[in-house]
Formats: structure tokens, sequence, C-alpha cells
């Protein structure tokens, strides 16, 4: 929760050091407070930025540009604009930048169930270094690849809509292709009849609910952000897809204070004849009854 408190006020301190530094080199800067080219509502804005990090969908990414449509609105704030520009806009970058170095504050460890035993993996060579996170990774006996992943959320400490604004940002950024390097390798080193190149292969998002129920007990239900994707080669040069090999879920959850948890559960693909959990609802339960 201490990192979410951070997220909240780096950023004010930081525009309002900037703020500061830039009265102190004025001259006009003796005559007025500090805070004199931002305004009384300048101040209410930054403190309400704080707090709207916590309740809205999407953290910063919302806020941002909402308040700073807010300070335009009126002829007479677009003129304090045009007078204040360049402390403004400083403040403002500081601000920014401040906010996304939170981004490498620490993280817990993921989620690691009993039942599972030590994990293979405490580390992924190929994971972002940005933003910060660590991951757990077994292979089970049926050659499925569980990963459990912390991950922090600079942008947003609050939980409304956050796995879902995560999970998408990360398909944009492409991070979800970068993380099954390692899953990929160990189904190339454990199943003899399948050769996977990590390099040759691309997610292909499968139409899916967005959330998933899980059944806890006869009274507890939780919902978790879901997504379902088909691995495929392009290596056999069938089609620009290339030809599915397996098969991912990913499940999330947020916690207050900017982390993110997700379980990615990869798999081969299954002989037709097989039975078995598509939406790997066992391991997820399991997963969620140890965070």
């Amino acid at each position: 929760m201490w990192q979410g408190v951070l997220q909240s006020f780096v950023p004010l301190m930081g525009g309002g050091l900037a703020l500061y530094l830039y009265h102190r080199r004025t001259p006009e800067g003796e005559q007025h407070h500090w805070t004199w080219v931002i305004g009384s509502n300048g101040v209410r804005m930054a403190f309400a930025f704080a707090v709207l990090l916590w309740i809205l969908p999407a953290g910063a990414l919302l806020a941002l540009p909402v308040l700073l449509l807010l300070s335009v609105l009126s002829p007479a704030a677009r003129q304090e604009w045009s007078e204040h520009r360049t402390p403004r806009i400083l403040a403002l970058s500081v601000a920014v930048l401040c906010l996304g170095a939170t981004g490498f504050l620490p993280v817990s460890q993921p989620v690691a169930p009993e039942d599972w035993g030590t994990p293979l993996f405490t580390e992924n060579p190929h994971a972002p270094m940005y933003p910060a996170g660590q991951q757990y990774t077994w292979v089970t006996s049926d050659v499925v690849v569980l990963q459990s992943l912390s991950m922090r959320l600079p942008h947003q400490p609050g939980v409304m809509g956050a796995e879902s604004v995560a999970l998408t940002l990360a398909s944009l950024m492409d991070m979800e292709t970068k993380r099954m390097h390692q899953a990929i390798e160990l189904i190339d080193d454990e199943v003899p009849f399948v050769r996977l190149n990590p390099e040759e292969i691309a997610l292909q998002p499968v139409p899916s609910p967005t959330t998933l129920d899980i059944r806890m007990d006869s009274e507890r239900v939780e919902q978790v952000e879901f997504r379902s994707y088909n691995i495929n080669s392009t290596a056999f040069g069938v089609g620009d897809e290339g030809t599915k090999v397996g098969e991912v879920v990913v499940a999330a959850k947020a916690s207050w204070g900017g982390q993110l948890d997700v379980l990615v559960i990869v798999r081969p693909l299954q002989p037709p004849n097989v039975d078995y959990d598509g939406i790997g609802e066992s391991w997820i339960r399991d997963w969620l009854s140890a965070r």
C-alpha cells in the first residue's frame, strides 16, 4: 500500500519542486508566492489528481487529460495558460516523469500455491525491465507451464478497472509475447515431437469472456480478468497467422497500492481425444486461494 501512496504524492512533490526552483530564478517571483503561476485552482487540481489516481479507471491515463481539459475551459483560464505556459509545462513534465519513475518501485513476491511446489524458475530473463515485476515458473507433469507474475502499475494505485487497462496496455506494447519466450523454450525442451522457436511464435487472441467467475467454495465466488490466446507458429508456412501449436490463458487480479497479480497458463496443443480443463479453472482457483 505504501507504494501507492508514493505514486500519489511523488508527482506532486516533483512538480512543486520544479515550480519552487523556477520561482527562485525569476525576479518577479519575489513579489509572489511560489504557487502563483498555477493559482489556487491549480493547487486544488494537483491534490485532486492524487485522489483521482485511486478512484478512476486507468488512473493517471484518464485523470491527467480530464484535469488538463478543465484547466483550459474558460477564457480566463486560457489567458493564464498563455501567460504562464513555461513554468506550468515544466512542472507538469517533471510530475509526469516522477509518476513514471514510480514504475520501478518494488513489488511483492508472486503468488505461489504450496501444492505447486518449488518454482522451477524465479526470474524471467526475457521480461521487460519496466515496469518492475517478478515471475515464478512451474512445469507440471503433463507439460503445462504455469507462470505467476507480480507487476507494478505506475499509472494506477487503485483497483477500479486496473486489470482490464493493464492487460490492454500489455497487448499494445507486445509485453505478452516477450514474456512467452521462457514458456515456449520450456515446452520445446519437454515435448520431443514439438520444435518451437520463440522468435517464430505469435499470440492470436481467442474470443472469450473478459471476466471469469471462479467458485472458491459453496459460498464464495471470485472474479478475475480473463484472456485467451492461441499460440501460432509461423515456421510451418501455413498462412500469415501461422499454425496453432498451443494455448494460453491469462487471469489477473489487482491490489490496492498499484500491483497486478497475473497467472499465465501455457500448454502445447492437446490431442482431440484428451479431456482437459480448457480455461485452467483448477489452477486459477489454487492461485486465488494463495493470494
